[in-house]
């Protein structure tokens, strides 16, 4: 029993050294493969700023890879490893050392050199953005020389458009931005107020002005002046309405501004008359009486006497004439002189131009406001003549009178 229990013992000790031999080869093997694989090359793609470099490998150490690929990092650079993984094909970022200005919700701004991602530099300031506090780049983005990092709170902003009023929570920088971030758009005359660059603040209403423009036309007054006249014919404190005023008419083009549905500016940009007004005149009597005064109504001012082959009818006006001169008759007095064709100064005897009137004409003169001079023949001229102001120049008997006179319409009749 014991030599057969030696036995089995010795032929169990047989099979365990087979068995321990054949897990050691095996153990071999696998070390031998294991081995070989992690002395297989593979590829790293390393990122510094814009450039991207692929080395091939079997360093498992970054720092060593990095320095394979003939970069060089300074010790305030700094290297991300998130998806490096020794022996896989993986990436390597390179964050240098770079000058960042931040400017936080307060508006405080500071200069700041880092390397590493938006949100370690936030960690690094002990900043710790809110639900309300808006980036202006994404916190996994690496910081780069010349950085600038914003950091706002939303602003309530009221905005008026389209006969609405909305407020809203915004982070845009300016009006512009906002109305493009609620898809508000703008029409070839529309405008906002305040202007599209506008900075948005806390509080900013802002106007939306829907414009358009419209043209038409329209017949309107055109009012009448008023003129002052006198007249030695009234006495003097009295006046009247010689002629009546009336507005005349005219066509206007406007052009018209409408600014939410109503009408903001009216420009005029032609006008056409259409009937001229006519001017009211006043006229206010000078008349204080005395014999070198004209009175309206009066007996004749010409001396000379009208032959019997002439008469005048009940109106006023000669029964046979051969024809009518109208136009202004101004008045002169030489007292002691002599006319032209040699006749001793006299009313009745007139100056004329004899180019146009001969010398011997015989006239019967009216005034227009009914002042009868009377019988009268051309025999004096003078420098009236050639000024072509007036057809006739009468001649009186003082200076006053000449005053009183002026210069008025009258009608000639020609005999």
């Amino acid at each position: 029993m014991i030599t057969n229990l030696k036995g089995h013992a010795k032929t169990a000790n047989g099979f365990i050294v087979r068995y321990v031999a054949l897990v050691m080869a095996l153990v071999i093997v696998f070390a031998g493969t294991a081995f070989a694989a992690a002395n297989e090359p593979y590829t790293v793609d390393i990122y510094d700023g814009s450039e991207v470099s692929r080395v091939e490998t079997t360093k498992k150490d970054a720092n060593e890879i990095v320095a394979e690929a003939g970069i060089t990092v300074s010790e305030n650079d700094k290297l991300i490893l998130d998806d490096f993984s020794a022996g896989s094909q993986s990436k390597i970022i390179i964050c240098r050392e770079s000058k960042i200005k931040l400017t936080d919700s307060t508006g405080k701004t500071g200069e700041f050199v880092f390397a590493g991602r938006v949100s370690e530099f936030l960690t690094s300031q002990g900043i710790t953005l809110s639900e309300k506090d808006v980036l202006n780049v994404a916190l996994s983005e690496i910081c780069f020389d010349g950085m600038e990092i914003v950091i706002t709170k939303p602003c309530n902003v009221t905005v008026n458009v389209d006969g609405e009023s909305v407020t809203v929570s915004t982070s845009s920088q300016n009006v512009g931005e906002l109305l493009s971030e609620l898809g508000i758009t703008l029409g070839e005359n529309d405008e906002v107020e305040p202007a599209a660059d506008t900075p948005i603040s806390d509080g900013l209403t802002v106007d939306v002005l829907r414009i358009e423009y419209k043209s038409y036309t329209a017949d309107e007054a055109v009012p009448f002046t008023q003129k002052t006249e006198y007249s030695a014919s009234m006495s003097k404190g009295s006046s009247k309405i010689t002629q009546k005023g009336v507005n005349g008419k005219k066509s206007v083009v406007y052009k018209e501004k409408i600014v939410n549905g109503e009408t903001a500016e009216k420009t005029a940009i032609s006008e056409t008359q259409i009937l001229a007004p006519i001017t009211q005149i006043k006229t206010i009597g000078t008349y204080t009486g005395g014999n070198n005064s004209i009175v309206k109504n009066s007996a004749p001012i010409s001396e000379l006497t009208m032959p019997s082959k002439y008469t005048i009818g009940a109106n006023g006006v000669p029964t046979n004439y051969k024809y009518t001169i109208t136009g202004k008759a101004a008045a002169y007095c030489i007292p002691g002189g002599t006319t032209s064709t040699g006749k001793k100064v006299k009313p009745g005897y007139i100056a004329v131009n004899p180019k146009q009137i001969p010398y011997g004409t015989e006239m019967y003169i009216v005034s227009d406001d009914g002042i009868v001079y009377g019988y009268a023949i051309a025999a004096d001229t003078g420098g009236f003549a050639n000024q072509g102001k007036f057809v006739v120049d009468l001649y009186m008997n003082s200076t006053n009178q000449c005053y009183a006179w002026g210069a008025r319409n009258v009608t000639i009749y020609v005999l």
